[in-house]
């Protein structure tokens, strides 16, 4: 088994993704939406036309009921899609590989079946809205343009310098990842011989050595690994929201020179928490992609296809 068969996986699920792709869709469609109805009716409210800021709220109501609507939508095309991804990953490790189980410690086959097949649904199962959202950011850089090109051009070098960050950093995280996995396998073991020697009424003083250091061991892997990769994301999230604060700033100099509207502040005020909310997720994307490959490999030792 290898990338090729997760490939198959997702081709076999292909009507649970279509699903996921349209709910996720409208939803993200309908976040970006909403923002712009709103600077209409602080530009309403400043010009004083009180018909059409009555007429745009109501717009909004609906389509913020329509929204939850589609959320929960979301919610379930989640799950119909997670839920066929684990039987076909678990059908490939559960059925005819009595060889390829002797290739692994049956710590790493508990873990594989407990804890990578669930990274690996939940990877692809969220990478639907992921995509859906990273697209909206270059939705969103278009506007920018549309409005001003010192905001659009600052927008794009600080993005760039941040998925080059991101992806520098990625070897490290993937490396303390395989070290928190490869611990936890060590750990699993450990605490089996450890059930099995309380269950024979033998307490073994060394025995619980051994597992109070496989637990402490497995403890300090996995500090490292979630502290990195959250140090990460907060360091890029940081450097993105110092740079809102430059353009909002210089938003303000344009309102003042009448060279742009009070909405439109508020409209790139929101957006630029958007993008800030969609380098969350590529973050996330670039720290749970390496806990992907990782499973991934792991699963390509019980694979059959």
């Amino acid at each position: 088994m290898n990338s090729n068969y997760t490939f198959g996986v997702i081709k076999k699920s292909y009507k649970e993704l279509i699903y996921k792709i349209i709910t996720a869709i409208f939803i993200r469609g309908l976040l970006l939406i909403i923002p712009v109805f709103w600077s209409k009716v602080v530009n309403g409210i400043n010009e004083g036309n009180t018909r059409e800021v009555n007429y745009v709220i109501v717009i909004i109501i609906i389509l913020s009921i329509f929204y939850y609507v589609w959320q929960y939508l979301n919610q379930v095309s989640w799950f119909k899609f997670y839920d066929k991804l684990s039987i076909l990953y678990t059908s490939l490790i559960a059925k005819n590989n009595s060889d390829n189980i002797k290739k692994v410690t049956f710590g790493e086959y508990t873990n594989v079946i407990n804890n990578d097949i669930d990274i690996l649904c939940n990877f692809i199962g969220n990478g639907v809205s992921r995509i859906i959202q990273v697209i909206e950011i270059f939705f969103i850089y278009f506007y920018f343009l549309s409005q001003n090109i010192y905001i659009f051009i600052i927008s794009v070098i600080i993005s760039i310098f941040m998925i080059l960050l991101l992806l520098i950093s990625g070897k490290g995280i993937k490396e303390e990842n395989i070290k928190r996995k490869s611990s936890l396998d060590r750990k699993t073991v450990v605490s089996h011989e450890m059930y099995d020697s309380l269950k024979s009424g033998k307490y073994d003083d060394g025995m619980f050595k051994k597992f109070y250091s496989s637990h402490i061991n497995y403890l300090k892997s996995n500090k490292r690994f979630n502290l990195l990769s959250t140090a990460i994301i907060y360091l890029v999230l940081g450097i993105i929201e110092l740079t809102k604060y430059g353009i909002i700033i210089y938003c303000v100099y344009l309102i003042f020179n009448n060279r742009m509207e009070v909405g439109t502040i508020i409209l790139i005020y929101t957006y630029f928490d958007k993008i800030i909310a969609n380098f969350e997720v590529i973050g996330t994307i670039s720290a749970e992609y390496q806990s992907f490959i990782v499973s991934l490999k792991r699963l390509n030792k019980l694979g059959n296809e």
